[in-house]
């Protein structure tokens, strides 16, 4: 074979000759397009800010959207995200307030799917989101129905102002969280015009106590949506998500009373249960006035109603964090109760107790079915400062003696919730002087007893609301015991024509209901009549099968 350098001057002119022709014609087409790029370039100039002005148009007068763009390495999933194959759709919660209501707010605000990839609304988008556009990704709760369309989607905010004991608000569309800023902003475009631009609530269910809720940090609910105009008034947009959520956003409070055992269960628990139950734990708790003790104690059952870590409110973390779906406040109607009739899914008391059954592992669930362990078990709440038992040694004997194998808890067995939860499970009657110790019954099988001893003064209304009223909705028996005067250290302190005896309740009239706190629940205990007591606990032995 013959290398280049052993060719002939005739082969090197020929090959020349036929190269010379190949080299015009190649810088005759580089020519020819550096000629059309530069024509090209012109003409996108000069049609830019012309394709922005009509997708602004488009967006404001047909009032179409596109879901929002994530823009790539920029909007994060969220880690706890990562192992669900799916996102889940956000439930409309039905609403079963009056609708001749002046007070319910109801805004509705719906946006049509761009089904056809329509650029200019894409570009539109863009701008809301203050991301660029991007066909190729989709924000994850968006969902294809079985023929191939996408639903049509729904942006509203619905108050209600008008229950007696908590706000609530429920935010469906593109809800956006900067977390330390208290506000809540729906970026979702309005179809009609609307005076009500911002709701304010606190998040916790004792509204109608001023004072109480006067600490609790007011979150604001308000309309971020960039419309062309504002664009043009160069109005800031919604921030940008960081953070975007599939499941939907829940807003409670854990302040105000929390910390006591019966308000943890009255103003947290039992309204939380009952307002995310529907969710089946795919909700983000979203936590203002965030109590560190309160959110480790209860953690079992927190874990049960979210599959999430919750966010602090209080702690700002950058990020900004977005949600298909919010519900601010919490359902609540009464004191260790529901209401099935207007719980979301008709929950009921029962359902709680279920749950919590679930939470803690606890075996029995009626002492119907029947324990054949001799003596029934009675569990005496002891409690230490006010409204204690002066007699307590002498009360045990008599609790013995009527035929109850007697065990006794302190404030040091109660703080471990998991297993005090199963003790109070396996016990026939839960017995104690009116205190936060009795809403262990919420643990009690069907069937139990709860015994409530009620101090003086004229207090038995009170504690039958709190603890007497709940037993039946949980399927419980109940029994009490109201002291006379002369069984309270209160008859040690004042004299016997003072206006303690004859008139406590003008006190709390007068003079507040602190005052009135303080003198029969923080400065009394009981020197309990054993003698009369008998009669009221042998009965309750009785009633109970062997």
């Amino acid at each position: 074979m013959k290398g280049c350098n052993s060719m002939k001057p005739s082969d090197h002119h020929n090959l020349l000759s036929h190269l010379r022709p190949s080299r015009k014609l190649s810088h005759v087409a580089l020519f020819g397009c550096l000629l059309i790029t530069l024509l090209l370039v012109c003409l996108m100039k000069s049609s830019s800010s012309t394709m922005v002005t009509l997708s602004m148009q488009l967006s404001s007068y047909e009032n179409v959207s596109l879901p929002m763009v994530r823009e790539s390495g920029v909007v994060q999933q969220d880690a706890d995200l990562t192992t669900k194959e799916t996102s889940t759709v956000a439930e409309e919660e039905k609403t079963k307030e009056s609708a001749s209501s002046n007070q319910t707010v109801s805004l509705q605000l719906e946006f049509d799917q761009n089904e056809d990839g329509d650029d200019s609304n894409t570009i539109a988008d863009s701008i809301l989101s203050n991301s660029p556009p991007d066909s190729n990704e989709k924000e994850e709760e968006e969902l294809t129905e079985s023929n191939g369309e996408i639903p049509r989607k729904e942006s509203r905010v619905m108050c209600d102002f008008t229950a007696p004991r908590s706000d609530t608000c429920q935010v469906d569309g593109d809800v956006r969280v900067v977390p330390k800023s208290s506000t809540i902003l729906l970026a979702s475009p309005l179809t009609r015009p609307s005076q009500n631009t911002t709701w304010k609530l606190r998040p916790y269910p004792r509204k109608w106590e001023h004072a109480t809720m006067e600490p609790i940090k007011e979150l604001t609910i308000s309309l971020a949506t960039a419309t062309a105009a504002d664009y043009q008034r160069r109005q800031p947009p919604p921030p940008r998500c960081t953070v975007t959520h599939a499941v939907p956003a829940a807003f409670f409070s854990t302040g105000g009373f929390v910390g006591n055992y019966f308000h943890d269960f009255t103003d947290v628990i039992i309204p939380l249960f009952m307002t995310v139950r529907r969710f089946h734990g795919e909700v983000r708790f979203l936590v203002s006035d965030f109590n560190y003790p309160f959110m480790v104690k209860y953690r079992p059952i927190l874990e049960r109603l979210s599959n999430y870590p919750p966010i602090n409110l209080d702690a700002g973390d950058g990020e900004v964090h977005c949600f298909p779906q919010a519900h601010v406040g919490l359902f609540s109607h009464r004191a260790l109760g529901i209401d099935a009739t207007k719980s979301p899914d008709g929950v009921s008391m029962r359902d709680f107790r279920d749950f919590l059954r679930s939470c803690f592992s606890l075996k029995l669930r009626s002492i119907s079915r029947g324990i054949s362990r001799g003596k029934p078990r009675l569990l005496l709440i002891l409690r230490r400062g006010s409204r204690s038992f002066v007699n307590e040694r002498e009360v045990m004997r008599m609790v013995k003696s009527v035929g109850f194998k007697l065990i006794t808890a302190g404030p040091e067995e109660a703080r471990n919730i998991s297993r005090f939860a199963r003790l109070v499970n396996s016990v026939d009657v839960l017995m104690g002087i009116h205190g936060a110790g009795l809403t262990n019954m919420v643990f009690l099988p069907a069937n139990a007893t709860v015994v409530q001893i009620i101090p003086c003064c004229q207090l038995a209304d009170g504690c039958r609301y709190i603890f007497a009223e709940p037993a039946p909705a949980m399927g419980l028996k109940y029994a009490e015991y109201e002291i006379k005067v002369e069984e309270s250290t209160l008859w040690e302190k004042y004299p016997r024509d003072h206006v303690v005896f004859r008139d406590p309740i003008s006190i709390q009239k007068k003079q507040g209901f602190n005052a009135f706190w303080n003198i029969f629940l923080n400065h009394q205990k009981v020197k309990l009549d054993v003698g009369r007591f008998r009669s009221i606990l042998a009965t309750v032995r009785r009633s109970i099968k062997p």
